[in-house]
C-alpha cells in the first residue's frame, strides 16, 4: 500500500493545483473576452456615435453656410439696385437678379400709365411684348396684386380669375414706396432646374418692393433733374 505522503499524493496534489489554476485561468481568459467584446462593442457605439456627431455638424455647417451664402446674395442685391441712377442699367440689374437667384428667364417689370388706372411695359424678359401692352388695374392677378400690394406667389391650381396672359405667372411683387404702388414685377415661367418658390425667394421679393420701388424712384427724378439741366 502506498504511502499518504508518498509520491503517489504528491503527484495528486500537483495535478490538482496545476487542474484549478488552469480552470482560474480559464475563467480570467473567458472574463477578459467578455471585457474585450464588450469594450469592442462600446468602442462600435462610440464610433457610431462620433459619425452621426460628425453628419449632424456638418449639415449644420451647410445649413449655416447657405443661409450666410443667402444673405450675402440678399446684401448683394440690395446694393446693385442702388449702384445706378440708369433706367435702362438698373432694368438690366433686375433681369440678372431674377434670372440668377430667382430662376426665371421670363419676366416683366411694370409702371403706372400717368392717370394710374393701367400698368405699362417698362421692360419684358423672354415675353411677347403684344400681350402686355396695358394691363387694367384690379383686373387679373397682376391688376389685383398692384391694387391691393399684396405679394402674389403661384399656388396650384391658379386662380380662376387669372388671365390668358398670367397662365405661366409664378410671382408678382407690387412697387410700393411710401404706401403706394408705382409698379410690379411679374415673374413667369420658372428654369427647369428651379422646383419652386423657396423661403429665400419670398425674402428676395420683399426686398425687391421696397428696394427696387426706390431705385425706379431715384431713375426718374435723375431723369427729370438731367431734363431740366438741358432746357434753356
Amino acid at each position: 500500500m502506498a504511502d499518504a505522503n508518498g509520491p503517489g499524493e504528491y503527484v495528486r496534489e500537483v495535478t490538482e493545483n496545476t487542474l484549478a489554476y488552469l480552470q482560474d485561468l480559464q475563467k480570467e481568459i473567458s472574463a477578459l473576452r467578455s471585457r474585450v467584446s464588450a469594450l469592442e462593442s462600446e468602442k462600435a457605439q462610440l464610433r457610431s456615435e462620433v459619425d452621426l456627431w460628425n453628419e449632424e455638424m456638418s449639415k449644420q455647417y451647410a445649413h449655416i453656410e447657405q443661409q450666410n451664402a443667402n444673405l450675402a446674395n440678399l446684401y448683394v442685391t440690395s446694393y446693385r439696385l442702388h449702384e445706378t441712377l440708369e433706367r435702362k442699367e438698373l432694368l438690366g440689374v433686375i433681369q440678372e437678379i431674377l434670372a440668377n437667384l430667382v430662376g426665371s428667364e421670363e419676366c416683366a417689370v411694370f409702371g403706372l400709365t400717368p392717370n394710374g388706372d393701367a400698368l405699362e411695359p417698362l421692360c419684358l424678359f423672354g415675353l411677347d411684348p403684344e400681350r402686355f401692352q396695358r394691363l387694367p388695374v384690379g383686373a387679373g392677378i397682376i391688376g389685383r396684386a398692384m391694387k391691393t400690394g399684396t405679394i402674389f406667389v403661384a399656388d396650384d391650381p391658379m386662380p380662376e380669375w387669372a388671365l390668358a396672359h398670367e397662365l405661366n405667372l409664378t410671382a408678382c411683387i407690387p412697387l410700393s414706396l411710401d404706401g403706394n404702388v408705382i409698379g410690379a414685377i411679374a415673374v413667369f415661367r420658372l428654369l427647369k432646374h428651379k422646383k419652386g418658390i423657396t423661403r429665400v425667394d419670398r425674402e428676395l421679393f420683399e426686398l425687391l418692393a421696397t428696394h427696387a420701388a426706390t431705385a425706379l424712384y431715384c431713375t426718374d427724378l435723375h431723369a427729370r433733374m438731367r431734363l431740366q439741366q438741358q432746357l434753356p
